[in-house]
């Protein structure tokens, strides 16, 4: 994060003291509406990030709710993937601040600006780290309603592996809670968020949204770090609005071929102009992610699910094991040789008896001679019939 920046009116600059314990060491950004410091805090020695409404802003009563509203969303929220608020207070002239851990790294319109498109997996695996602090802030009735690259940033989490913070919950909107909490501050007619991540419902009235809305910016964030480009474009705002509510997305597989087209489909099901055909969830979402995601994600995906309460997808059945399934082929076949062998070596039918029905009439045994009638009566008819014996000749 750059720090070279001028020092606004009405914010500490570089050796001034906070509240007797926070010595601001530089300027970490300037926006339109604050700007953000990095001190250190003078008893525990650890940096923090603070920041501060600018004076223009603090004038504006809605300035004010939104910086408020954002303390009240980021205190609420416990999330690793938010960032963590330590404290929040005024200055001696009235202006608010609020304390917040530093982050060391860039976020993801950095990373695009410096290389590029993302690989598929790396940027599945970033938004599914996103949608664990958006599936905690829609179980708290808060919809961001401003999911953009930019404010999704990259630090090293405790392992050193990336670790996703979701940023400026500054427009959020609290659902469901009374005008009390900043649900009705934001004008119908007020364009709230950044337009090219702005779903069709959120540019037509920002008060009317839900989930759903933030469901939609998760598929231009993905479109962009697949892409390289937001789905929808224009010269001015009003071209960019219009393609929103009217045109349809480029095919992402024609825009970046190696995307899996399963992927491609989950990223159009988020551009759905209607929020009906959408994921009715972020739980849903990140579980039709999970195919697309780096190794190790299905425990984060089941967090996301716990977290919205959505019962995870029945298991399959599990199939047989392999030796198990030649077991049961060698049986078979050794049941089948057996009875092959019984049948090949049984004993010929016994004269008398009626041949085997086999569909083939058997031939007829040829005649037989007919014996004395003293020999017959004195051989069994189941002993073949020999001569007598006549004792030696004479």
């Amino acid at each position: 994060m750059s720090e070279r920046h001028d020092v606004p009116a009405g914010v500490p600059g570089p050796g001034e003291l906070i509240a007797g314990k926070y010595e601001v060491e530089s300027i970490l950004g300037v926006g339109g509406m604050g700007a953000v410091v990095a001190a250190r805090h003078h008893g525990l020695g650890h940096s923090v990030a603070i920041k501060f409404l600018l004076p223009d802003a603090l004038a504006n009563a809605e300035g004010l709710a939104r910086f408020l509203r954002e303390a009240r969303a980021l205190v609420r929220l416990r999330s690793e993937h938010v960032v963590r608020v330590m404290d929040v207070d005024t200055l001696p002239g009235g202006a608010p601040y609020v304390v917040m851990e530093r982050l060391h790294g860039q976020d993801l319109a950095q990373a695009l600006a410096a290389r590029g498109p993302l690989p598929p997996a790396e940027a599945v695996g970033y938004v599914l780290q996103a949608c664990a602090a958006v599936a905690e802030a829609h179980a708290l009735g808060i919809v961001h309603r401003d999911l953009k690259p930019a404010n999704l940033f990259v630090t090293a989490g405790p392992d050193g592996a990336p670790l996703i913070k979701v940023l400026d919950f500054g427009i959020s909107k609290v659902v469901d809670l009374g005008a009390g909490d900043g649900a009705g501050l934001t004008a119908s007619s007020a364009l709230m968020g950044t337009p090219a991540f702005m779903s069709p419902e959120q540019i037509r009235s920002a008060r009317d949204v839900d989930g759903r809305t933030d469901i939609w910016a998760f598929g231009a964030v993905l479109y962009q770090l697949l892409g390289g480009a937001p789905p929808f474009a224009g010269d001015n705002l009003v071209a960019v609005c219009a393609a929103i509510l009217a045109a349809e997305a480029p095919a992402l597989g024609r825009v970046r071929p190696e995307v899996p087209p399963g992927l491609e489909r989950v990223v159009s099901r988020c551009l759905e102009k209607d929020p009906a055909r959408r994921y009715p969830t972020v739980a849903h979402l990140a579980r039709a992610l999970l195919p697309f995601a780096p190794p190790g994600c299905a425990a984060l995906v089941a967090r996301i699910e716990r977290t919205a309460g959505v019962a995870p997808p029945p298991a399959a059945p599990p199939a047989a094991p392999a030796r198990r399934r030649w077991l049961a082929g060698l049986a078979l076949g050794g049941v089948a040789l057996g009875a092959a062998a019984f049948w090949g070596l049984r004993p010929a039918t016994p004269a008398g008896s009626p041949a085997p029905a086999t569909g083939v009439r058997a031939a007829a045994p040829p005649p037989r001679a007919p014996a004395s009638p003293l020999l017959e009566a004195r051989v069994p008819a189941s002993v073949p019939a020999r001569p007598p014996d006549l004792g030696p000749a004479r």
